[in-house]
């Protein structure tokens, strides 16, 4: 008899679905790979995918470096 697991499966759903999450465009070509100053959470960006939900925690900090800005 086939086992069948009722576990969620273990990918991540989509950020959009994380309560309070800022949405955050990087504005540069280069890719880059930014770790949140106090999620610690890691953020890779690039031209393909310039537009990212963050944790609001580290949202501030990534727009004051002007490589940022918030999209609503």
């Amino acid at each position: 008899m086939p086992v069948v697991s009722l576990q969620r499966p273990s990918a991540v759903p989509p950020p959009a679905l994380h309560y309070g999450a800022v949405k955050l465009r990087y504005l540069a070509s280069a890719p880059v790979l930014v770790n949140g100053p106090v999620s610690g959470k890691p953020y890779a960006f690039s031209r393909d995918e310039c537009d990212q939900f963050v944790d609001p925690r580290d949202a501030e900090s990534l727009l004051r470096t002007r490589y940022f800005e918030r999209v609503f």
